[in-house]
C-alpha cells in the first residue's frame, strides 16, 4: 500500500486525478483498481510526458520492479463512451 499510496501523489502532482476502487463482490475479490483520469487526450499525453520524465517517478519504478509488493491483473486505457 506504501508504493501505491506513493504512486498516488506524485501523479497527482503531475496533474492525474487518481482514484483506487477495491473489489468487494465479483471479479477477483479484494483487487484494487489504480484509476488515472485526466480532462482530455491533450492533458494525457502531457502527464506521461512529465511522468516519463520525473526523476521520483523513475525511482518509485525501479524500486518497485526489485521488489514487486502485488501482482498485475489487468492494464487499460478507456475512454468515457459519448452519449451515454
Amino acid at each position: 500500500m506504501a508504493t501505491l499510496a506513493a504512486a498516488k501523489k506524485i501523479y497527482e502532482r503531475l496533474g492525474a486525478k487518481i482514484r483506487v476502487w477495491q473489489s468487494a463482490i465479483g471479479g477477483q475479490p479484494m483487487t484494487l483498481t489504480y484509476v488515472g483520469e485526466h480532462s482530455g487526450w491533450e492533458a494525457f499525453g502531457l502527464f506521461h510526458s512529465k511522468l516519463q520524465a520525473d526523476p521520483e517517478w523513475q525511482k518509485l519504478g525501479a524500486k518497485a520492479l526489485e521488489n514487486p509488493t502485488a501482482d498485475l491483473v489487468q492494464n487499460s486505457l478507456v475512454a468515457e463512451a459519448p452519449g451515454l
